[in-house]
């Protein structure tokens, strides 16, 4: 899991993550279709008819997950303030997690039977695109992650997704957090193959929904979302470094926190 997905994970609501980059959160919930389609053609090359196909069962999906999921997704928000108001704990953090996690499991569960059968119409060039895009797009991460600039690239990326989740921070705060994250191991080997094995995983995933393997198929890309051996020792950094944030915020600090997931709450509700 590339690192940005592997932070708001941990600041909870992670399967909506792309969506609150945007500056309303409404809208982009809105053209999620749109949008997902576009991503999904660049990795698969679709023709005219696949394309179709994918706007339908994305219409579906969201249908779904707008009636379903949006709930689940208000409560863990509402759980989230809950471990604010007295100092976050590491259990509390986890939880979160699990939470975020459990919500990709079911939005997955429910993606399987609608993308199976045009998973199932994909040409062996298709396959072999969607290869060659996640090959790129890991030749690409590896010279941003390996280079001089590595660390600098880690910083921003994680305070980007901090003041996604909690809004505006102050200056002192994201110099801390900055410092932080410039200072965690980073074993690019091993994490490279981490990369590699989830890269593996999902396209496997995606054969066996082809298959009408769902249940396989999910497993496999679940299995994502959990930490491999080589990469604790940089998430147990992101996790020190989220609960040393949190709860060395000041009173007013909290409080703006509380007011940008009052105006997210207020957002999932109007979806």
């Amino acid at each position: 899991m590339p690192l940005l997905k592997r932070i708001a994970s941990l600041l909870l609501l992670a399967v909506a993550v792309g969506l609150a980059g945007c500056s309303s959160l409404t809208l982009a919930y809105q053209q999620l279709p749109l949008l997902a389609g576009l991503w999904a053609d660049g990795y698969l090359d679709l023709d005219g008819p696949q394309r179709d196909r994918l706007k339908e069962q994305l219409q579906a999906w969201q249908a779904w997950h707008r009636r379903e999921e949006l709930p689940q997704l208000q409560a863990l928000l509402r759980q989230a303030h809950a471990a604010l108001d007295d100092g976050v704990t590491r259990d509390e953090l986890l939880a979160l997690e699990r939470g975020a996690r459990a919500s990709a499991e079911r939005s997955l569960q429910q993606a399987a039977p609608l993308a199976g059968p045009l998973l199932a119409t994909l040409k062996p060039e298709q396959w072999q695109h969607l290869q060659k895009e996640l090959d790129e797009k890991t030749a690409d991460w590896r010279e941003k992650q390996g280079g001089s600039g590595g660390p600098d690239e880690r910083a921003k990326r994680y305070l980007t997704s901090l003041e996604r989740w909690l809004g505006d921070l102050d200056r002192n705060t994201l110099r801390q957090a900055r410092a932080d994250a410039e200072g965690w191991p980073f074993d690019l080997p091993a994490l490279a193959q981490g990369r590699a094995t989830r890269q593996a995983r999902t396209v496997e995933g995606l054969r066996a929904w082809s298959r009408q393997e769902q249940a396989a198929g999910t497993a496999l890309m679940m299995q994502n979302l959990l930490p491999l051996p080589a990469e604790q020792p940089l998430r147990e950094q992101i996790i020190a470094s989220v609960l040393k944030l949190l709860n060395g915020l000041s009173a007013e600090q909290r409080e703006e926190v509380r007011k940008h997931w009052a105006d997210l709450a207020a957002q999932l509700r109007a979806m």
